[in-house]
């Protein structure tokens, strides 16, 4: 495969509240190629609602989150589309199967799916056997790997993971790091909210969300 695109991603002074309660304050940092960055924090410290802010899935109420590939500054309605992300609270849809749900997503996105990289994603995760089945009869760790084939089909040079080892067997986190690993050596760069150690151990460097709470 060839090496994942140039990319700069920079948050400055990040500051979230909901109503009148400040989840955390004055955030700023940079993941570029090559990083791991791990968000760590006590429980209800707010790693998750920074992991969405910075892949575009929430507007902070302060500060600025700016991506540049190439060099070209990007929109902040386009952050979504360079990153990959998974957490244990993300539905499916549950209806079709692996492979269908691959060729949706990719239909969503604008692109054409390839079809044999789907499928070594599915073969990677123990999922091939089951491609013609519906996913609303997978087990829980199922629709977890499911969720990792999704995030790594379309080469998006940032991943975005919380807390990526929810719900899977050894097998499972194990494919999970070595797809992490194989990431970053093509030049690509994650960003895991974790608290724990075998996360934590993939990481180049980390924040606690904690050191910015009120």
């Amino acid at each position: 495969m060839l090496p994942l695109a140039a990319f700069h991603l920079r948050a400055e002074n990040l500051t979230q509240r909901f109503n009148r309660r400040r989840v955390w304050h004055d955030i700023s940092l940079e993941v570029r190629n090559g990083d791991i960055l791990g968000i760590t924090g006590d429980n209800g410290s707010g790693k998750t609602t920074l992991l969405r802010a910075l892949c575009g899935l929430l507007t902070p109420t302060s500060g600025k989150i700016t991506l540049s590939v190439e060099g070209k500054v990007l929109d902040n309605d386009l952050i979504t589309q360079y990153c990959g992300f998974v957490a244990p609270y993300l539905t499916l849809y549950e209806e079709f199967t692996p492979l269908e749900l691959c060729s949706i997503i990719a239909q969503m996105r604008g692109m054409t799916l390839r079809r044999d990289h789907a499928e070594h994603l599915l073969e990677h995760f123990r999922l091939l056997p089951r491609r013609a089945d519906e996913i609303r009869g997978f087990s829980s760790g199922m629709k977890q790997r499911m969720k990792y084939v999704l995030a790594f089909l379309f080469d998006a040079p940032l991943l975005v993971l919380d807390e990526p080892m929810t719900n899977l067997d050894e097998h499972g986190m194990n494919a999970v790091e070595e797809l992490v690993k194989h990431h970053r050596h093509r030049g690509g760069a994650c960003i895991i909210a974790t608290n724990d150690a075998r996360d934590l151990a993939l990481c180049t460097h980390r924040l606690s969300v904690t050191d910015y709470l009120d």
